[in-house]
């Protein structure tokens, strides 16, 4: 990762990358994903059940061995591109750390009432109130704790991102419309100096999630978006999206390249006190 591209995640928030996966690698995913999203909507390994209705435009964990029961090799393809090289040479850079995976997700059209996305932060799901968000904000580095590295598949319009909002608080403008009177204008598309992100398949945007931003999701064009998240290694998140205890299962890891295994034995040595609690209290249940 050049020096340009460094400075502009840390002064702006975000970076776009051109060409980080190839056109054959980008269709290859593609098909696996869109298989992955099949199963997903018919059951979901998770939890038994179809995996959301027709205005769903969100699946987490594509790596959950359920969707792999007659072929494997999908997964080793999902988990190669988590640990490509280039993409933690990338992650390595900006957070100033060794990244640690956290977190696969594929973005898709929802069947029925396509919609704008709402403005947000990340920070805010997590805050009690503004001044404890604002304490959030103000404590990061510039570089951030985390990474979301979106990978469209097909030509996608569907990001759009406020420059230099992940180290600073909301204007009045933008609060207006990301948090005022209940979060009722949330959708609007009069935000101040918000860019969409125009990229073609395997590109990369790469966002700190603390800034302002939001997906947009219609029914067409198409839109089918690999999601990376990494996390400093000096970070620990334990909830939903590290929940991966599948990572324990013999055999999941068996014929990976030796530097993905490599990577990913990393992530189970920092989780697995966790997930072997949550298992625990599965049992307790």
């Amino acid at each position: 990762m050049n020096v340009n591209l460094s400075e502009q995640w840390e002064n702006e928030g975000y970076v776009v990358l051109r060409g980080l996966f190839d056109s054959q690698r980008s269709a290859t995913l593609l098909k696996i994903c869109d298989a992955i999203l099949d199963q997903w909507r018919v059951n979901n390994p998770e939890k038994g059940t179809p995996g959301g209705g027709p205005d769903a435009t969100v699946m987490r964990h594509l790596n959950h061995p359920g969707y792999f029961t007659e072929q494997r090799a999908g997964l080793s393809d999902i988990l190669d591109a988590v640990a490509d090289p280039q993409v933690l040479d990338i992650a390595r850079n900006i957070l100033g750390d060794e990244p640690l995976f956290r977190c696969t997700s594929f973005f898709f059209n929802p069947l029925a009432d396509g919609r704008d996305g709402n403005w947000h932060r990340d920070s805010q799901f997590s805050a009690a109130n503004d001044e404890e968000e604002k304490a959030t904000i103000a404590k990061l580095i510039r570089s951030g704790t985390s990474i979301q590295m979106q990978i469209p598949l097909v030509p996608s319009a569907d990001i759009e991102y406020v420059p230099n909002s992940h180290i600073r608080w909301d204007t009045p403008e933008e609060y207006a419309i990301r948090r005022a009177d209940g979060g009722k204008n949330n959708r609007s598309n009069a935000m101040p100096g918000a860019l969409r992100l125009a990229l073609e398949p395997g590109d990369a945007a790469l966002f700190n999630p603390y800034g302002i931003h939001r997906g947009r999701y219609h029914t067409t064009p198409l839109r089918r978006t690999l999601m990376l998240t990494y996390t400093k290694s000096s970070e620990t998140h334990s909830d939903y999206f590290s929940n991966q205890p599948w990572f324990l299962e013999p055999g999941y890891l068996d014929g990976l390249k030796p530097e993905t295994r490599a990577f990913l034995d990393r992530f189970v040595d920092q989780y697995t006190p966790f997930w072997q609690e949550k298992l625990a209290e599965t049992v307790k249940a």
